[in-house]
C-alpha cells in the first residue's frame, strides 16, 4: 500500500514559503548591514516574498481540506504547523508595511503615494528588521514541520532543516538576482551599488550551492550506509531507482552543479544573470518535490495483520454483492 501523507500542495508551499522567507532575511542583512541605505532596490523582492508567502498561504490552507476553519490551528495546543503560520503572519505584516515605507519608487505621479511613504518610511529598519527575522523561522521551520513526523523516518532527521534553510537561501539569492537584473533602473547614483550587490548575492549563492551538494551528499550517503530499512529504500530510489533521473540530472545537475559552472566562469554573462538563476529556482522546487513524494512511513504496530484480515477488493463474492442482494 502506498500513503502519501501530503500531495503537490504543500511541495508548492514549502518551496515559496521558503523562498519567500529567504528573501525577506537577506534583503534585512543587506539593507540594514551589508549596504545601508539600499532598501528601496529590494522593493520588487520584497513584493515577490509577499506574494510568495500568500500564494504558499493560499495552498497551505487548501491541503488542510477545511479552509473556512483554518484559524484552528492556533487553537491546537500540540500542533506544529501553528507556529509556522504565526511566523507567515507576522512576516507577511513585516513585509507590508515595509513596502509601504518604499511605495514612492514606484514610478506612478501619485501623489498619495509619497504622503504613506512618509508615514511609514521612518519605521522601514523595524519593519525589515522583524521580517527578516521570521523569515529566516519560516526558512527554518519548512524543514522542521517534515523532520518532526518521526513515523517518516526519511523526513525524522536535523539534517532536513539545515538542508531546507540552504535551499531557500540559495532560491532567495536566485530571485533577487533576477529581479534585480530585470526590475532595477541604473542611474549614476546607483549603478556602482546594484553592481556590488550583484556580485555579492552571486559569491554567496555560489557557496550555498555548494554547501547544499555538501549536505545533500552526507544525508543520503548516511542514509545508504546507516539508515534504517525506509530510508536506504528513499535513498537507494533517488540514487539509482525511478526518481534517479530527477534527482541525478534534475536536482543535481541542472539545479546546482549546472548553476555553480556558470556563476563561476560565466561571470557578467546572460548565463549567470538569467539562466544560472532560472536553474536554481527549479532546483528547490525539485528538491522539494522529491522530499514530499518519499514519504514512505514506519508501520504501525498489527497495521499489516488488518489489511491482509480484509477482504480483496477483488474477490469474488465482493464483485458480486450489491447493495440489498447479497448472493452469497
Amino acid at each position: 500500500m502506498k500513503h502519501h501523507y501530503w500531495e503537490a500542495p504543500i511541495v508548492i508551499y514549502l518551496f515559496l514559503g521558503g523562498l519567500g522567507g529567504g528573501i525577506m532575511c537577506l534583503t534585512a542583512i543587506m539593507s540594514l548591514i551589508v549596504a545601508p541605505g539600499t532598501g528601496s532596490l529590494f522593493f520588487v523582492p520584497m513584493f515577490i516574498a509577499l506574494a510568495a508567502l500568500a500564494v504558499g498561504c493560499f495552498f497551505l490552507v487548501f491541503e488542510l481540506g477545511q479552509p473556512l476553519v483554518f484559524w484552528r490551528v492556533w487553537t491546537t495546543a500540540t500542533a506544529i504547523i501553528k507556529w509556522g503560520a504565526t511566523l507567515l503572519v507576522i512576516a507577511m505584516f513585516g513585509d507590508i508595511f515595509w513596502l509601504l515605507g518604499y511605495l514612492d519608487v514606484l514610478p506612478l505621479d501619485w501623489g498619495f503615494l509619497g504622503a504613506i511613504a512618509a508615514v511609514f518610511g521612518g519605521g522601514t529598519p523595524v519593519f525589515a528588521t522583524i521580517a527578516g527575522i521570521a523569515g529566516f523561522g519560516i526558512m527554518v521551520y519548512t524543514g522542521v514541520m517534515l523532520s518532526t513526523l518521526k513515523a517518516h523516518s526519511f523526513w525524522a532527521t536535523p539534517a532536513l532543516p539545515v538542508l531546507f534553510t540552504i535551499s531557500a537561501l540559495s532560491t532567495a539569492c536566485a530571485a533577487i538576482a533576477l529581479s534585480l537584473g530585470i526590475f532595477a533602473v541604473p542611474t549614476i547614483a546607483n549603478l556602482l551599488t546594484i553592481e556590488v550587490i550583484h556580485e555579492i548575492i552571486h559569491i554567496v549563492d555560489i557557496i550555498l550551492v555548494c554547501a547544499e551538494i555538501t549536505v545533500l551528499l552526507i544525508m543520503i550517503l548516511s542514509f545508504l550506509g546507516a539508515g534504517n530499512v525506509t530510508q536506504k529504500a528513499v535513498a537507494r530510489r533517488w540514487v539509482k531507482g525511478k526518481t534517479a533521473p530527477l534527482f541525478w540530472l534534475g536536482m543535481i545537475g541542472c539545479g546546482l552543479v549546472i548553476p555553480f559552472f556558470l556563476y563561476v566562469f560565466g561571470a557578467d554573462s546572460a548565463a549567470s544573470t538569467v539562466v544560472a538563476p532560472v536553474l536554481v529556482l527549479c532546483g528547490g522546487l525539485l528538491l522539494r518535490y522529491l522530499c514530499v513524494y518519499s514519504d514512505e512511513r514506519a508501520e504501525i504496530p498489527g497495521e499489516n495483520r488488518y489489511y491482509n484480515r480484509t477482504a480483496d477488493p477483488h474477490a469474488e463474492f465482493v464483485e458480486h454483492w450489491t447493495y440489498g442482494e447479497n448472493m452469497y
